[in-house]
């Protein structure tokens, strides 16, 4: 299930950067645009949580990730710091660009997995993977330093 995930999430993330994008152009500023967003993720949270009977873990976050609650802060705060520089991106630029360099992330994905926690989550095959993507971001910025 997890490729169904991931794919499903690029579908929509295409979905949401391409509107997004009009709507950041039409003269929604990026930050309110991320308020929004923001404000929504927090609404659909709360739900999820009360429907699948998880609210409560909202009290008892330290008593489950016990010493890596370090981490968890580590991660919402870069998810939110992330997505409101996705969303200045593409006011500054546009969201197809701004995403075509979005998507070298997986290669800072594989670099800090490795230097927080030593794991190592390249084989070949990816690494081949990480060399496209990169001279990829190359062909797009090179084109489009304007």
């Amino acid at each position: 299930m997890w490729f169904v995930y991931a794919l499903s999430a690029a579908v929509i993330w295409g979905v949401s950067y391409a509107a997004s994008g009009r709507a950041i152009e039409r003269g929604i500023p990026p930050v309110l645009f991320f308020t929004l967003y923001a404000a929504v993720a927090t609404v659909m949270g709360l739900a999820a949580l009360l429907a699948t009977g998880r609210l409560g873990m909202l009290f008892r976050i330290r008593g489950v990730i016990g010493d890596d609650w370090v981490w968890l802060v580590v991660a919402v705060v870069t998810s939110g710091v992330g997505a409101l520089l996705i969303y200045l991106a593409i006011g500054e630029k546009n969201a197809t660009l701004a995403s075509l360099i979005e998507i070298s992330y997986p290669l800072f994905v594989a670099f800090f997995a490795w230097a927080f926690f030593r794991e190592v989550q390249f084989n070949a095959m990816t690494v081949l993977g990480a060399a496209l993507i990169l001279s990829g971001v190359a062909v797009v910025y090179l084109a489009n330093r304007a």
